[in-house]
């Protein structure tokens, strides 16, 4: 069986490395609209195409440092470069690890802790990512059980973590919450702001803090 190929992929991080610019940039690029919408979405946490990421190159304002470009293709084993993508890529990442298994989110961390898990094939922006392949051969070699319904929706494409570019509509699809509302909290207020970004964090939404001043 062949090696399986892995699109080039970028998060912010990778964007901001690529470039050499400040961590937030990227974020920046996004709100501005120089950055659109992610190519993909693999367990809540957006990604681009390589070939989307370079089209932000202006000589004399958005330039790639010398290298950086092969630095960045050196770290994605057996990485190609399409245009588009024709099909979700083969990735999955912990949200769809919980969904194929029937477990929760908890649960796979627990499973990475113990060395009860196969490593991921790769890290994207501080996410692990996994080729389905490598989860199913890992399955099977320690007699883990797989939701046959989850996994043929997840072959299909049809994933409720991932969306193609240019939809809007939650990440988290089949999903009964709703986005909440951007919410303030006070320095008193801090076990209540930890237990809300966990929450967010844990049904698979980015958080962004900004400090306020009144």
């Amino acid at each position: 069986m062949g090696v399986e190929r892995i699109p080039y992929l970028l998060g912010h991080s990778e964007i901001a490395q690529l470039f050499d610019v400040a961590p937030d940039t990227p974020q920046l690029w996004r709100k501005r609209a120089l950055l659109g919408d992610p190519d993909v979405v693999i367990s809540g946490k957006p990604y681009w195409l390589l070939s989307t990421v370079l089209a932000l190159a202006r000589p004399g304002q958005r330039d790639l440092p010398p290298g950086r470009l092969e630095e960045y293709k050196a770290s994605i084993p057996n990485g190609y470069s399409p245009q588009v993508l024709e099909g979700p890529p083969p990735l999955i990442g912990i949200k769809e690890l919980a969904w194929i298994f029937g477990k929760k989110h908890t649960d796979i961390s627990q499973w990475r802790s113990r060395g009860t898990l196969t490593p991921p094939d790769l890290t994207l922006s501080g996410a692990p990512l996994w080729l389905l392949n490598t989860i199913l051969s890992d399955a099977e070699r320690r007699g883990r059980a797989v939701a046959a319904e989850a996994l043929e929706r997840v072959r299909r494409g049809d994933r409720e973590q991932i969306k193609p570019r240019g939809q809007r509509d939650a990440l988290v699809g089949n999903s009964d919450e709703t986005l909440p509302s951007a919410r303030t909290f006070r320095n008193s207020e801090s076990a209540a702001a930890v237990a809300f970004v966990r929450h967010l964090l844990r049904v698979g939404y980015e958080v962004e803090v900004r400090p306020y001043w009144q």
